[in-house]
Order: C-alpha cells, then sequence, then structure tokens
C-alpha cells in the first residue's frame, strides 16, 4: 500500500487508522467507519454503519446501502442539506485523529485541511466548482475520478427518448481561448487535490463528434495542459465514423486511450424506436477505425429498452453487432439498464403500450446474460471486461 499508515487510538479509545496516500487521506475508525478525502480536504466517499455515501463536488450525496435479510437495497441521492451531517461526523473524526496526531507533521497538515473543511467552506467550495465547471451530466463507471475538461457543453444529438442528461443545455464548442481559460480554472480549483483524478475526460455528451479541424488544436491544447494523464471521451456511433483512423491516430498520439460508444442495441428498428439517429453498422465502422489508431473502447448496451416485444431481436442482433466489433481484452463492455422515467419520451410513449414497458430488473438480467451467450468473440480466451453501468449510482 503507498503512502504512510499510522496506527492509534482516539481520544474516546477506539482504534483508528489514517493512512496518507499520494493522492487521498483515508481515516478508518474500528475498521467499520471509513473516511475519504482528496488532498484539498474535499470528502469524496464515507463509509458509515448505515451505508455508503459519495460526495460529489456540487455538494450532492448518493447514499447507498446493500440488501442484507429483511434490510431492502438502498439507492437515494441527498441534497447538501440532507447530507451535511455525515460530512459533518466525517469532519468531526478528523477533528478527534488530528488531536492524537498533531506533532506528525504530514499528518497534521493533512487533517488541518480536512477539519477546515466545515459546512460553509464546503458549500462556498462547491458553489465554486460549479462557476468553473457546471454540472457533469453523465460518466462512464471507470472515468468518475477523472478531470473532465468540458471542451464542448451539451450533447450535439439530444434527441434520444430515454436520456434526458442534457436536455436543458444548449450544445456547443468551446473556442481555444475559452478552453485555455477553463482549464486554468480547472487547476486553480483542485490545486494539490488533482492528484486524485488519474485521467482527463473530454466533455460533454459527444465531444468528439467535431469535426477535425476545430476538435484537434482543443485535444492538443488540453493534452499540452495534462501531459500525464489518458485522455478518454464519448462519440456516437454515426458521427465518430466520420472519422479516419489516421485522424483517430493523431488524438491517440496526444494521449486518447478510450471513446465510449453508446450503441444501446444491434437492432436498427429498436434503435430508430429510441429515436437514436445512425445505424448498429456505423458503430461496427468506428470500432474498425479505433482499433487500427490503437484506441479502446467502451461499448454500452442498453438493457430492458423496447420491452418484451424487442427482447429477442435486441438480443439476436447485439450480439452479432459486438462480434463485428472485434472487442478484445482493452475494451469495456458496459450493460446499463434502462431506468424508466415517466418525464422523457420513452416514458410517455410507452405508456399506453405494457409490451414496450421497460423490463424490470429480473428480465434485464436475463437479457444480459442472453446477449452475452449468443456473441461470438474474435478471441473467445481473451473477451472485453464486462461491467454494469448504473446511471442511478453516478457521482462527480
Amino acid at each position: 500500500m503507498e503512502g504512510e499508515l499510522l496506527r492509534f487510538a482516539l481520544p474516546d479509545g477506539r482504534p483508528a487508522t489514517l493512512l496518507l496516500g499520494p493522492a487521498s487521506t483515508v481515516l478508518a475508525v474500528e475498521d467499520e467507519i471509513v473516511s475519504s478525502w482528496d488532498l484539498a480536504g474535499r470528502p469524496y466517499a464515507l463509509v458509515r454503519e448505515s451505508g455508503t455515501y459519495r460526495r460529489a463536488l456540487d455538494g450532492r450525496l448518493l447514499h447507498k446501502r446493500e440488501a442484507a435479510q429483511e434490510v431492502p437495497r438502498l439507492r437515494r441521492r441527498l441534497t447538501p442539506e440532507e447530507g451535511e451531517p455525515v460530512v459533518e461526523a466525517a469532519r468531526r473524526e478528523a477533528e478527534a485523529a488530528l488531536r492524537v496526531l498533531g506533532d506528525n507533521d504530514e499528518a497534521a497538515r493533512r487533517l488541518g485541511r480536512v477539519t477546515a473543511m466545515g459546512l460553509r467552506a464546503l458549500r462556498e467550495d462547491a458553489a465554486r466548482f460549479l462557476s468553473v465547471c457546471g454540472r457533469v451530466g453523465i460518466l462512464p463507471p471507470d472515468q468518475y475520478l477523472s478531470l473532465v475538461v468540458r471542451v464542448t457543453e451539451g450533447c450535439s444529438w439530444n434527441a434520444c427518448t430515454f436520456c434526458g442528461f442534457y436536455r436543458d443545455v444548449p450544445f456547443r464548442w468551446k473556442t481555444e481561448e475559452e478552453l485555455a481559460a477553463h482549464t486554468a480554472a480547472l487547476r486553480a480549483f483542485f490545486g494539490e487535490s488533482i492528484a486524485l483524478r488519474s485521467s482527463v475526460f473530454l466533455g460533454d455528451a459527444n465531444a468528439l463528434c467535431l469535426a477535425h479541424e476545430k476538435l484537434r488544436p482543443l485535444v492538443a491544447s488540453v493534452a499540452r495542459e495534462f501531459p500525464d494523464r489518458p485522455l478518454a471521451s464519448f462519440v456516437d456511433a454515426w458521427t465518430g465514423r466520420g472519422k479516419t483512423a489516421d485522424e483517430y491516430r493523431e488524438y491517440a498520439r496526444l494521449g486518447l486511450r478510450r471513446v465510449y460508444v453508446g450503441l444501446e442495441t444491434g437492432d436498427p428498428e429498436l434503435l430508430a424506436w429510441l429515436e437514436k439517429a445512425g445505424s448498429p453498422e456505423d458503430a461496427v465502422e468506428l470500432s474498425a477505425a479505433l482499433h487500427e489508431a490503437g484506441v479502446d473502447l467502451g461499448v454500452i448496451v442498453l438493457l430492458g429498452a423496447g420491452g418484451e416485444r424487442f427482447f429477442g431481436s435486441h438480443v439476436t442482433a447485439t450480439a452479432d453487432v459486438l462480434g463485428r466489433m472485434r472487442l478484445g481484452p482493452r475494451d469495456f463492455l458496459y450493460f446499463s439498464e434502462l431506468v424508466d422515467d415517466p418525464g422523457l419520451e420513452y416514458g410517455r410513449r410507452s405508456a399506453g403500450a405494457p409490451d414496450l414497458a421497460p423490463l424490470p430488473p429480473e428480465r434485464c438480467a436475463e437479457q444480459r446474460g442472453a446477449i452475452l451467450g449468443a456473441i461470438r468473440w474474435v478471441d473467445p480466451a481473451h473477451p472485453p471486461r464486462v461491467a454494469t453501468y448504473d446511471i442511478r449510482e453516478f457521482v462527480y
């Protein structure tokens, strides 16, 4: 384990451990209560008896608790005000640790930053984050601790019936001058705590959709500003396929390591019903260009979309397309369960058609298994990494 590990007892006698890591400070009390802060003293993960809390930079918290015996699974988003008692309890534990470890210079420095982040300071810090970055709509699960640089804002398509992340965000891209000011503001906000952000995500929803002559100078600017971090981004298949392998190779030289593509389904009829532009074949072509350029993929498949009406065709066609995308061990395959939201167009359209209602979790699990069982991988001994993408658990 990297960093300095200190074992001690709090003033009330409870055993505790403090890890002074290279990118975070972690305090464990009786190995059950664990608090993690970045190097600026911002809490980002808290484990309590009541469950796990993940705090976003804008102050909101996600409270999670797995099902156990008679206790149901919990997943609830808290406002900053609702989460403040949990955050403040962790800060008081840090104060208690500081009273014991005050003669250790590094521990005192780290814990001093944590204890200085009282509720008022955290509110002001959250407001400053929003002024610097704005609200981050969504990220892939392996990018939750990335540094988001908003090369673009909003979504260039913004019409999919199942997505509402960017409905109120007009699509635009930054000029080179705006981007330089944006990255400078991000550096000033994060300061030393940028160490926790091991990669850079080029936001927002479809940043790589820009024409090559517009996009390349922007990516080059980000690469110069953060040369030690790999780059990742979203792109829609129908716009992403418009770039050549040589163009993607240029981005790879600038540090682009992975591109995330919302395939959603391999069924063209279902894709059209979801009002997502393009066709599944676009994803096959995009995959070939990215792989040729040495860029890895993160492919996202939507489970439960189209309900029972499209269950079989979704399985068969999606498995076929995924096989032809020639995914390998460096790629990700994410399965994302459709979240039923009556406020979105999908919910309104399916309201009068029971066979189009999103599938329940158990049927989504069956669909996932059926797709995986039907895929013919290019190298069965080395398939891509398969994981769950639950948008209800996103926190930045």
